[in-house]
């Protein structure tokens, strides 16, 4: 990876830093990178519940093994009005409020900087989430260096942190409008657990109208053993579920809809 020195220089520069550690694989690669590197690190998690199932164990397990200190703010993600109602702003409101407690933490530990996951290939995304980061002055050392996503797999690999399926909060199974409620996401992480002990990859449950039915986006390749599953997944207390056709879908709830 040419950006490498460049990356351990940035961070260096930063530190003491805060590093916002979501449990996903980019931020636990920054992790293991800024501990192999001697940077002076803290590790900051933000429990919204709308957090997929094991991410935070995960982000508490790296941290342990790399005897790094893990903080886990509390914050409920339903009290906040966009986010409950699930209005166009939901992402942006959340990020924003749980990157302003990530700072006054980082801050009221002594650090000068915060810094995330964000990489070069999630600058063309659309992700609202972003403009909170600019606006706390959130530092993306990936992105600065324009270290994409293979370039962080790569580094996965040498800093023996696990790659994990691409993940997002649990009110992306909702459609944009539905209210997200406290039941649909617990039958939406239960559900997702149940699968993925059973099938691989990336795997979506979309929590889809008033009767709460499951439509469920998996690897085609594992839909028979899934179609084994569906009562199971009905049991958990959804009203159907059924197998959606193609596969796992970006853009959320909202994928359905097309």
């Amino acid at each position: 990876m040419t950006h490498d020195a460049d990356l351990a220089l940035l961070l260096k520069s930063c530190e003491p830093i805060a590093i916002a550690l979501s449990g996903g694989t980019d931020s636990s690669v920054l992790l293991a990178y800024a501990r192999r590197h001697g940077i002076r690190t803290i590790a900051i998690s933000v429990d919204t519940g709308l957090t997929p199932p094991g991410e935070l164990e995960a982000a508490r397990v790296l941290s342990e093994r790399l005897g790094i200190s893990h903080i886990v703010i509390p914050l409920d993600a339903l009290d906040i009005p966009a986010v409950r109602e699930n209005r166009p702003d939901r992402c942006y409101a959340c990020k924003r409020a749980m990157m302003e407690a990530v700072v006054r933490e980082a801050e009221r530990r002594g650090c000068r900087a915060v810094v995330d996951g964000t990489h070069a290939d999630d600058r063309s995304a659309a992700r609202p989430g972003m403009r909170a980061l600019a606006e706390l002055g959130i530092r993306s050392p990936f992105a600065e260096c324009d270290i994409g996503k293979k370039d962080i797999e790569a580094l996965a690999a040498d800093l023996g942190v696990p790659v994990r399926p691409p993940s997002a909060c649990l009110a992306t199974r909702i459609p944009a409008g539905d209210a997200v409620t406290r039941e649909c996401l617990a039958l939406v992480a239960a559900a997702e657990a149940l699968i993925a002990k059973e099938i691989p990859g990336t795997i979506r449950v979309r929590c889809i109208g008033e009767g709460a039915r499951a439509s469920i986006e998996a690897d085609p390749a594992y839909h028979d053993r899934l179609e084994e599953l569906l009562d199971a997944v009905r049991d958990l207390g959804f009203e159907d579920a059924v197998i959606a056709s193609g596969g796992y879908r970006e853009g959320g709830a909202d994928a359905w809809k097309r």
